[in-house]
């Protein structure tokens, strides 16, 4: 149940985009309808549930960009005429995708995501998991060693 909010909230983030992208193609609605279920879908498991989690919020980013603009172009190319417009239209939605899951993570982050998980690994920037120490041991000297 605590997925349905955050899912509801992408479908309409990314049906913003392809609608506002794709209608320049003048395709019928439900086949953008489709393409934006199907994407989002795809987008929320793989990227949301399986990358964010594991390695944050930077390379979930990076690594939506090529998923979108994959999912998106293969979709795009299935159901509506396929040209070479499509690519551009799929790129140039991907990155404004690209820019509102930045924004789209910090929610799942504080609202969705259990920071309790088992399968959870660490992150890897800001828990100091690369660091290490360079300090000489003090050893305190007894009174007596200094006498002899």
């Amino acid at each position: 149940m605590k997925h349905v909010v955050p899912l509801a909230l992408k479908f309409v983030l990314w049906s913003t985009v392809l609608f506002s992208i794709f209608t320049i193609f003048n395709p019928p609605l439900l086949l953008i309808f489709f393409i934006v279920l199907a994407t989002t879908v795809v987008s929320y498991v793989l990227g949301d549930l399986f990358v964010l989690p594991r390695f944050g919020n930077f390379f979930a980013v990076i690594a939506d960009l090529p998923l979108a603009f994959a999912a998106i172009w293969l979709c795009s190319y299935a159901l509506i005429e396929p040209t070479i417009n499509m690519a551009y239209a799929s790129f140039f939605a991907a990155l404004a995708i690209a820019a509102i899951e930045a924004f789209f993570h910090v929610f799942m982050e504080k609202r969705v995501l259990d920071e309790t998980d088992e399968h959870k690994t660490p992150r890897w920037f800001g828990q100091g998991r690369w660091a290490t120490e360079f300090a000489e041991e003090y050893e305190e000297r007894k009174e007596s060693d200094d006498r002899s």
